[in-house]
């Protein structure tokens, strides 16, 4: 238990200090200093939320789970700013959370940054990193950024790889991971561009009977521009995993042909489609795969809302099976409903195919569903109610489904946003 403390309380500590230095909130214009007149932007905050509620089952345990009251303090932090040249972000959430029964107090954390800056009139150099600790899924289930309006990713700079583990679920022990990755984005022509990036992540296990893992990635894509709406391209990712304690590894390379188009002016739509080529040793035995991967997406975004439908196919390692193949459906919407009130929503299904190195294959489907209402009370206080569902199904018992509701208050220091 004091271990589990002292966690949360370096976690908090981390967030808090991401937020509050002035050093780390200073753009850095190197040799080629922006004009005078060049316009800067930042923004910076901290929200302190305390709630109460009820969750039947947090842990997704399938023998002796038991709901329980809650109560729940999170903090959530984010200094971001951007001048002519560069831009650069940093968020950070923690939560800790006491449960009224035997199951004590958990922690779970999250923090990311990135930054992006024109080197040259061709040539825009990016980076970005995190650590995470999370318990029983349960950050796939929090809200970790509310927009002060809705914005689109750049297609140039690429996500960290997804990891999404279907046995870490009901994985009584807590879960974290690192990443980094740099690179960089080449305008090529008047209507091309090259990227290229590369970078590692780190799954470590408090548990027995799990794989600890080191995965080390590389990506390239090429695209065209055909008219000022439409871009067209191809891309090529590598990855290599490497697990602890054996010569156990596998590499999987993922071709994709790519397009994408705005429909309108609010309206975008992009897609992926490819084939993923697996190459899997463990356990003494090899084996290849070959598998179709695609990743699409349709945005609407307008300064009051942002809602993004999904869908995607890929391959991946986990702790425990040579190859998951994760099919996922899902959709994200914020909505300002005016100058006070805020809601939000998300909801996936997920499909996973496991196979073990000898081919053997296991399914399972995970479910769920997270909704939050917040009304501001003055410019500082808010309040609200957070809802969420949770459903895993798979071969064998399956855990009761996790219903959790509830209230919070909410104090912003710094910036209203």
């Amino acid at each position: 238990m004091n271990s589990i403390r002292k966690q949360c309380l370096f976690a908090s500590g981390a967030a808090i200090a991401l937020w509050a230095s002035p050093a780390l909130a200073q753009d850095t214009t190197g040799s080629t200093p922006a004009p005078e007149a060049a316009e800067r932007a930042s923004v910076k905050y901290l929200d302190l939320s305390a709630s109460l509620g009820y969750s039947t089952n947090p842990l997704l345990r399938t023998t002796g789970s038991e709901g329980s009251f809650l109560g729940r303090v999170s903090a959530r932090g984010v200094s971001a700013w951007s001048g002519e040249l560069s831009s650069s972000s940093i968020s950070g959430f923690v939560e800790g959370t006491s449960y009224f029964n035997d199951y004590g107090l958990k922690s779970i954390f999250s923090v990311n940054g990135n930054t992006t800056r024109q080197v040259s009139e061709t040539v825009r150099l990016h980076a970005s990193g995190g650590v995470s600790g999370d318990l029983s899924g349960q950050l796939s289930n929090r809200f970790l950024y509310v927009p002060t309006a809705p914005e689109v990713p750049d297609p140039t700079v690429p996500f960290p790889p997804t990891v999404e583990d279907p046995d870490l679920f009901s994985f009584s022990g807590r879960t974290y991971r690192i990443y980094g990755q740099a690179g960089a984005a080449i305008r090529t022509g008047t209507r091309s561009n090259v990227g290229i990036s590369g970078g590692a992540s780190r799954a470590i296990f408090t548990g027995s009977g799990l794989d600890e893992y080191t995965t080390f990635y590389a990506n390239g894509s090429y695209g065209l521009d055909l008219s000022e709406r439409t871009t067209v391209g191809a891309r090529l990712g590598v990855s290599r995993t490497e697990y602890d304690g054996s010569d156990d590894n596998s590499t999987i390379i993922n071709p994709a042909a790519t397009l994408r188009t705005q429909l309108s002016e609010n309206l975008t739509a992009s897609v992926a489609l490819g084939v993923t080529f697996a190459n899997i040793d463990r356990g003494a035995n090899e084996r290849h795969s070959t598998n179709l991967s695609v990743n699409g997406s349709l945005c609407k975004t307008t300064e009051s809302e942002r809602l993004c439908g999904r869908v995607s196919r890929y391959a991946q390692t986990s702790a425990t099976s040579a190859l998951v193949t994760t099919n996922s459906v899902g959709v994200d919407w914020f909505k300002k409903l005016d100058e006070a009130q805020t809601l939000q929503l998300s909801a996936s299904v997920v499909h996973y195919v496991s196979e073990d190195a000898l081919a053997d294959k296991r399914t399972s489907n995970y479910l769920r569903l997270a909704a939050s209402y917040s009304r501001r009370i003055n410019e500082r206080l808010s309040g609200g109610v957070d809802l969420g569902a949770r459903n895993l199904h798979r071969e064998g018992p399956d855990p009761d489904t996790d219903i959790s509701g509830t209230v919070f208050v909410r104090y912003r220091i710094g910036d209203f946003g």
